[in-house]
């Protein structure tokens, strides 16, 4: 089944059953066709895995036919799911914290980068360097600062994708309502994702090799291979 025929028919069961948010259940599976796409399943893959659309309406219209709120997790299950929220949320800040580690040294690393590459040295702290080898070491921390930037990036996303796929599973079990669970994995549009892989991969590349060069310019310069020795750097 394709995915337009199986949102259609999600759609009209849901319609037919009366059941409320129709719109936001139905653009839910949409996300979910998206994200399996986009991971390389085919439509009629991800239609096979979600089940019969009617299937799916019927669980939602369950409260309907009891006249009760629709069958959920039990005491225990939501006090269980309490404590993990709880630990849950302690790694989240912990990733979050790492999250502005890695931001704060993409920012450092490009004003450190900037300054070695035009000459400012901000109250003495960097040590002195002629300024064709500062100029090569410039450019090559300037790709550090890609790495680290796009790595910010992937990880803040990898974060909120985690959060938000928590959150949906959390909700699922305690009240018993059957959205598609989330993928655990940043969900990035294709042109995004091509744009951070490039950033990340040019980033390398300038940073290893502009390495190497300013690293062996430095060393001639010096006429030894310690230059850092011979400039007093750590004196």
């Amino acid at each position: 089944m394709t995915k337009k025929d199986y949102l259609d028919q999600l759609s009209a069961e849901l319609k037919k059953n009366n059941v409320a948010d129709m719109a936001d259940i139905v653009s839910e599976y949409e996300q979910h066709f998206a994200f399996k796409l986009a991971d390389g399943y085919t439509e009629e893959e991800i239609s096979a895995k979600l089940g019969s659309p009617k299937t799916i309406a019927a669980q939602f219209d369950s409260a309907k036919d009891t006249g009760k709120p629709a069958s959920g997790a039990g005491f225990f299950v939501k006090l269980a799911l309490a404590f993990t929220a709880v630990f849950e949320a302690m790694f989240y800040l912990v990733f979050l914290a790492w999250n502005i580690i890695l931001g704060a040294s993409s920012a450092a690393t490009a004003v450190l980068g900037v300054c070695l590459g035009i000459g400012i040295n901000i109250e003495g702290l960097i040590p002195f360097m002629p300024h064709s080898g500062s100029l090569l070491l410039g450019v090559s921390v300037l790709g550090l600062s890609g790495i680290f930037g796009a790595a910010t990036v992937y990880c803040f996303a990898f974060l909120k994708q985690m959060i938000r796929a928590s959150v949906r599973w959390h909700k699922n079990t305690v009240s018993g309502n059957t959205l598609p669970p989330l993928p655990f994995n940043p969900q990035f549009r294709p042109k995004t994702k091509r744009a951070l892989r490039t950033i990340m991969l040019w980033s390398v590349i300038v940073f290893g090799v502009m390495f190497v060069i300013a690293f062996a310019v430095l060393m001639l310069q010096a006429g030894a291979v310690g230059f850092w020795h011979h400039w007093n750097w750590f004196v």
